[in-house]
């Protein structure tokens, strides 16, 4: 599965770009920085496109290659 990053400081374009696909993704803040990351899985093309033409915004595409987490023992 794929997994697209958008990083920016626009909050209003990242929402609007999440929301014009029917993709998962979660919206993410960092406060200190005034910094919002989204994230968006299993994505098509025409999304990560899209991404690319947003002024002043950074975005990575990544194969997902595993999950996991610790279970309590």
């Amino acid at each position: 599965m794929k997994v697209l990053l958008i990083e920016g400081k626009n909050l209003d374009a990242l929402r609007g770009l999440a929301r014009r696909f029917p993709h998962p993704y979660r919206l993410l803040y960092r406060a200190e920085q005034e910094l919002y990351l989204l994230e968006v899985w299993a994505y098509a093309p025409e999304m990560e496109q899209a991404a690319s033409e947003l002024e002043g915004f950074r975005s990575w595409s990544f194969e997902l290659l595993e999950e996991g987490s610790r279970e309590a023992g």
